[in-house]
C-alpha cells in the first residue's frame, strides 16, 4: 500500500508488515515520544549542537516535561504520533504560528518533526509533515512556516523537496553554553494566497 494511505488521522492499515497508524497523542505516550525525542536528537545534532547539551539530556525528564504538555491539553498546539505495530515511532508537532502576532490566525508553524532513526529516509517524514500542512490548512492557515538548524543539510534538503523556501528570517537559539543559528523556511497552504508578497514582509521586518 501507499505510505500516504495510513496517515489519514485515525486510520489503522498495515505498513510493511507491521500495523501502522497516526493518532493524536495523548497522556500515557509521554515515555514514548521521550525516547524518540532523545534518540533523534542525539543522532540528528550530533556535530551541529554542543556535545554537552546533548549529553546533559536526560529521558525521564523530556518524560516529565512532555507529560506536562499532553496534561495542559493546550488548543493551540497538536501533537500527533506514529505508531508501528503498538509503539511511537516518531511525532510531529504544530499550531498557530508563535512570532508576529499581525499573522495570527492565518500562519500555522510545524514546531518539532522527529522520527526514530531507523525510520529515516522511508518518507515516513515527508507523510508526517504533509498530515500536518493539511491539519493546518483545514484550520484555515494559508501559510506555515518551520525553524531550522542553518547547518542541518539533511533537514534543509528535506524541507526543500517538500516544496518550503526560505523566507529571510533568521536568528540565534541557545543550546547550552553557545548559541547556533536557525533559518526559516515557508509554504503557501491557499493557492491563491501571496506567498512571495509575505515573504518580501518577513525579509524586511
Amino acid at each position: 500500500m501507499d505510505v500516504a494511505t495510513f496517515f489519514r488521522p485515525g486510520t489503522r492499515a498495515t505498513l510493511w508488515g507491521v500495523d501502522a497508524r497516526v493518532r493524536a497523542a495523548h497522556g500515557g505516550d509521554a515515555d514514548a515520544l521521550a525516547r524518540v525525542h532523545l534518540e533523534s536528537w542525539r543522532w540528528a545534532y550530533t556535530g551541529l549542537l554542543p556535545e554537552s547539551y546533548l549529553a546533559r539530556l536526560r529521558e525521564d525528564e523530556l518524560a516529565a516535561r512532555w507529560w506536562r504538555r499532553l496534561a495542559a491539553g493546550e488548543m493551540e498546539e497538536s501533537i500527533r504520533v506514529l505508531e508501528l505495530d503498538g509503539r511511537v515511532r516518531g511525532f510531529v508537532t504544530f499550531g498557530p504560528l508563535r512570532e508576529e502576532p499581525s499573522w495570527l490566525g492565518y500562519a500555522g508553524e510545524v514546531y518539532m518533526l522527529y522520527l526514530a532513526p531507523d525510520l529515516v529516509g522511508r518518507g515516513l517524514g515527508n507523510e508526517l509533515l504533509a498530515s500536518a500542512l493539511s491539519e493546518l490548512a483545514r484550520h484555515r492557515c494559508h501559510w506555515s512556516v518551520v525553524w531550522v538548524l542553518s547547518k542541518n543539510e539533511r533537514a534543509r534538503r528535506f524541507y526543500e523537496r517538500a516544496g518550503m523556501k526560505l523566507d529571510g528570517a533568521r536568528r540565534w537559539d541557545p543550546f547550552g553554553e553557545r548559541a547556533v543559528p536557525v533559518v526559516r523556511y515557508a509554504k503557501a497552504l491557499n493557492p491563491v494566497f501571496d506567498f512571495e508578497a509575505m515573504r518580501t514582509r518577513s525579509s524586511i521586518g
